[in-house]
């Protein structure tokens, strides 16, 4: 029960082509940003200026495991070499010890400030995500269960299982084809053939906004924790430099994007 990784590139590719957009990696208003010097700002463009995608498997051949602590994922060893912060860690959602990080820090090198930057960055995409959901959830279950019935039921037949569960990876991506079109979003979309998820619900009824909730949750989780903690996952989401934009959308665009009919959803931080 997996979702083909050619299917979904593909579906990726024409859900979110160039022409439909808003793409972060068009060109920014406001002074230059220098590449080299991290205190002018991020840009997109500088992931591959800096040659991040090398640059980081160079790390990981030359420092982990033997710089890192024993168990610490490959993300907290990074970011504590990085700005010697100890205490930064962002392998969960929501967690309250990953923190933005700042450009006036003393960093060994803009590369190293670029992949710091970035697992900030996935952090808060993947966090906003779970907010959206949970408000949704909460605000109108009803638009919630929607995202469980497949938009293509011959696209997702191998989600199915013969018992009648379904992947619940089918909600999920039923949300980034209803999400702001951008290549974060997209990102997201290609990223999930990648790491098979176990997490199912019942097809043959109608499933609970509760289930649903928990289970998109548990999954964003899950794939947080697989890019925290396995680099070549994180240079393959993050290539090209699709977080390496600033803050992207918050939880509140998310939500009104899924559900443009409820008006102001209330206070959510993102």
């Amino acid at each position: 029960m997996y979702f083909s990784p050619n299917l979904i590139a593909l579906l990726a590719a024409t859900l979110f082509s160039s022409s439909s957009l808003a793409s972060p990696l068009q060109s920014r208003q406001g002074p230059p940003v220098k590449c080299n010097d991290p205190k002018t700002g991020v840009d997109p463009k500088c992931w591959t200026a800096l040659k991040m995608g090398d640059y980081m498997e160079s790390w990981k051949a030359k420092n982990f495991p033997k710089s890192c602590k024993q168990g610490e994922a490959w993300s907290v060893c990074f970011d504590r070499l990085a700005t010697s912060n100890v205490g930064q860690d962002c392998t969960t959602i929501n967690s309250t010890t990953c923190k933005e990080f700042d450009p006036k820090f003393r960093y060994l090198s803009p590369q190293w400030y670029y992949g710091a930057y970035n697992t900030w960055s996935i952090n808060h995409f993947l966090t906003s995500w779970s907010l959206a959901i949970q408000k949704l959830a909460s605000a109108s279950p009803s638009t919630l269960q929607t995202t469980a019935i497949p938009i293509d039921i011959d696209a997702f037949t191998a989600a199915h299982n013969a018992d009648g569960k379904i992947n619940i990876d089918t909600a999920l991506h039923n949300l980034i084809v209803q999400a702001p079109k951008n290549d974060q979003n997209s990102a997201l979309a290609a990223l999930l053939p990648y790491h098979k998820s176990n997490i199912v619900y019942d097809g043959a009824s109608v499933t609970t906004a509760g289930v649903l909730e928990e289970g998109l949750r548990e999954r964003l989780e899950e794939l947080l924790a697989w890019v925290q903690g396995d680099l070549d996952a994180f240079v393959r989401f993050a290539r090209g430099g699709v977080f390496s934009t600033g803050r992207g959308e918050g939880a509140a665009e998310l939500v009104k994007a899924w559900w443009p009919q409820g008006g102001e959803v209330g206070s959510i931080e993102s």
